[in-house]
């Protein structure tokens, strides 16, 4: 009996280490995807011999409409639906949410109302890789100053907003065109917004409905901010790694949980101060 559990033991480990899967993304006609990101940051500042910590956590609803779709490819339109995020850190406390009118016609409103306006159609070939990106939506020039202090709170949600690049990977680009089982790994590098992403992936589990990866990242960030008529400069280390979930019968993303540490140096009229933060961030697919 022992022998033969263990011959079943076996089997049933080469059958899980046997099994294939390839990128091919399979979308339906009119099918609606609801993305869901939300983040959680905590920030630690040394400064003057103090050490301020600055918590946000923000929330964003992207949409993708699949407005056609073939064996070779698929064509989709993006829009972000809402935005809400609230902070609190050095005796402030701050929230926006962008389905609040009252929200709207305050000091980020602009900016959040430029984000809103953003649309673009997306065409990408069966794997994820873009193909073509037509941009919709012109910003207002409304936002002035104050997007750079959107860009303190939404940093990182808002990617989804700008249509990726011809020829780089799409947001739905995870696995490889090429078959790849259990224990299996490989590289993409992407540049997001002048920041290059060495990323690393590697096939974790597969089972009858999901496949799931493990994930890590690297990256050099440079970001300059306008805070209250000064102009400041943060350069950031970053380090990710996480889960990610993929459905197996169409090749979608379900889910990505990632954690970033990151490390750097705030740059500012007052000196620089040495920065740390981390960031738990979830992303759901609906």
């Amino acid at each position: 009996m022992r022998l033969l559990a263990s011959l079943v033991l076996m089997l049933l480990s080469f059958f899980a280490q046997a099994q294939k899967v390839a990128g091919k993304i399979v979308f339906q006609p009119g099918q609606v995807l609801t993305v869901n990101m939300k983040s959680s940051t905590t920030n630690l500042v040394s400064a003057m011999g103090q050490e301020l910590e600055m918590k946000t956590e923000v929330i964003a609803d992207h949409q993708f409409k699949v407005t056609n779709t073939t064996d070779e490819n698929h064509t989709l339109s993006h829009e972000i639906n809402r935005v809400r995020f609230n902070s609190d850190g050095m005796g402030n406390t701050m929230s926006f949410d962008s389905q609040s009118e009252k929200d709207l016609n305050g000091q980020l409103g602009a900016p959040v109302k430029d984000l809103l306006s953003k649309k673009y159609n997306l065409v990408i070939d069966a794997s994820g890789n873009t193909l073509m990106a037509m941009n919709e939506g012109a910003s207002t020039g409304k936002a002035g100053a104050e997007a750079g202090m959107l860009a303190q709170f939404v940093s990182g949600l808002t990617e989804l907003t700008q249509a990726p690049k011809q020829g780089e990977a799409s947001f739905f680009k995870v696995l490889p065109a090429t078959e790849v089982g259990v224990g299996d790994a490989w590289t993409n590098t992407i540049d997001r917004n002048g920041t290059k992403i060495e990323e690393a992936y590697s096939i974790a589990e597969i089972n009858e409905n999901i496949i799931t990866l493990n994930y890590l990242s690297n990256s050099n960030s440079t970001t300059v901010q306008e805070n209250m008529g000064m102009e400041v400069t943060i350069t950031m280390k970053n380090k990710s790694e996480g889960k990610i979930k993929v459905d197996r019968k169409s090749g979608i993303l379900k889910e990505k949980i990632i954690t970033t540490t990151a490390t750097g140096t705030v740059a500012s009229g007052y000196g620089d101060f040495p920065i740390n933060a981390t960031t738990n961030s979830v992303i759901t697919i609906n």
